[in-house]
């Protein structure tokens, strides 16, 4: 690190990160609003009424469950970062602008799920997330203390590539099948280890 880079710790940064995840986080479940669902009289007549919100209950867990993952990730990554410094700063205050998005994107694919742009902003707004995150990781390793070896940076990298790569992948199919895209995450641990392979030394 260059002696003009002030530097200090990653106490305040992280919480209010975890602040930051843990409110959008909750604020999804504003979208499920029971006055929807009318005056239901009957069990039939409820069970019509959440089936038609299942536009909000499927943009509402798939949203709950990426963010849950993100903010894995923002884990996993502090318990390696020593310091921080104001880029730093900077960029998770842009990853935290994008987070706090969410919500709204994710109401958006709910209330609009017929539309190909309610469809396909959130998986863009993921998709930016997932660059930022993947950017910040990159900043940090190369010009900030950490305490990762070599090979286990390198597996860092390898990961939040297929991550941005996967989220690449939904956006495009999301204009298809909308919000099932997502399922393509599952596809994670394979994504990663076609990486490690290409990239291993013959």
């Amino acid at each position: 690190m260059s002696s003009d880079r002030q530097s200090f710790s990653t106490r305040r940064l992280e919480a209010l990160t975890d602040g930051v995840f843990a409110i959008a986080m909750t604020l999804l479940v504003l979208d499920l609003n029971v006055a929807e669902l009318g005056n239901a009289a009957s069990n039939q007549e409820l069970w019509h009424a959440l089936t038609g919100m299942s536009s909000n209950l499927v943009s509402f867990v798939v949203s709950f469950l990426l963010l849950g993952s993100m903010w894995a990730v923002h884990v996993r990554q502090f318990e390696h970062i020593q310091e921080a410094d104001r880029r730093l700063t900077a960029i998770n205050t842009l990853r935290l602008l994008i987070v706090v998005l969410i919500p709204f994107t994710t109401s958006l694919a709910g209330t609009y799920s017929g539309l190909l742009l309610g469809e396909v902003l959130f998986p863009i707004n993921f998709l930016t997330l997932a660059i930022v995150s993947w950017w910040q990781w990159q900043y940090a390793a190369k010009h900030l203390r950490n305490d990762m070896s070599a090979q286990a940076r390198h597996k860092a990298v390898l990961r939040n590539s297929a991550v941005v790569i996967i989220a690449t992948l939904v956006v495009v199919f999301a204009i298809f099948v909308g919000e099932y895209a997502f399922l393509l995450f599952a596809a994670t641990p394979l994504a990663i280890g076609l990486l490690e392979k290409m990239t291993r030394p013959q």
